[in-house]
């Protein structure tokens, strides 16, 4: 009979140890974290969030939402947080990709430990989705302009150069020597990011001037530019790029 009883006992004992194991962040034992759905989703943003109930003697110092395009994202992938840990929190992320996949949980953190909530995934729209203008196909083609003081000076942007999507050549010229660029671009709402991988000039003494400067181009080395698309129609494109913040004003030859 005491043999009996004191198995039992170990046992009793063991439970006892095993109950009181306490587990680690992600089994959100102390912390409840809910992560909801995302809304308002665009070809670049989303709005997303979540909310955390603390279950045990555990203090917050931040709460936020944490995304990526793998699945458990942590905040170190992306984030946008908050120190107010007692109520929900909603926010947009903005500067995604269009057509893309991504998924997005709401966190807490202790000081210490992260909690997360469950996953939820979302896929931005296509560039220009939403109603809105699609550049994707509006810009495809060769776009022009001249200089408004010297008729000499001639800008050229064609998209999707030599007919392959998201290949773009730049050149501009005076009537001594000119500059070609040749790269890629792609597209994200209304702003185009190209990165010119091949920029040559005709004559290296003589810098072809465009509104009085060269748009930052160096004879051999790579070049990324952003322009802000103002308006696109059939016939006419205003871009505003990031070098010089200038406006160009170009019409479609072909």
């Amino acid at each position: 009979m005491s043999k009996k009883m004191s198995f039992l006992g170990m046992m009793l004992i063991a439970l006892c140890f095993v109950g009181c194991t306490k587990p680690n962040a992600d089994d959100n034992t102390n912390v409840e974290v809910k992560t909801y759905t995302p809304t308002n989703i665009t070809s670049t943003s989303a709005s997303c969030g979540g909310d955390a109930i603390v279950n045990g003697n555990v203090s917050l110092s931040e709460l936020g939402v944490c995304w990526s395009t793998s699945s458990n994202p942590t905040p170190s992938d992306n984030k946008q947080s908050t120190e107010v840990c007692d109520q929900p929190y909603v926010c947009t992320i903005n500067g995604l990709t269009p057509d893309t996949k991504y998924y997005v949980r709401a966190f807490a953190y202790d000081g210490t430990n992260y909690y997360y909530g469950e996953n939820q995934s979302f896929t931005t729209e296509t560039s220009g989705g939403g109603g809105g203008t699609n550049y994707e196909t509006m810009l495809p083609g060769g776009w022009n302009m001249h200089s408004p003081t010297y008729d000499e000076l001639y800008m050229n942007i064609i998209f999707d150069y030599d007919d392959v999507k998201g290949k773009i050549f730049f050149e501009y010229s005076n009537s001594f020597s000119g500059v070609m660029a040749f790269g890629d671009y792609t597209i994200s709402g209304n702003i185009v990011t190209a990165t010119y991988t091949n920029v040559s000039f005709s004559d290296f003494d003589i810098v072809p001037w465009v509104y009085g400067h060269t748009y930052g181009f160096v004879d051999g080395q790579t070049k990324t530019v952003t322009y802000t698309i103002q308006s696109c129609t059939s016939n006419n494109l205003v871009l505003k790029e990031s070098v010089y913040g200038d406006t160009l004003e170009l019409e479609r030859y072909f």
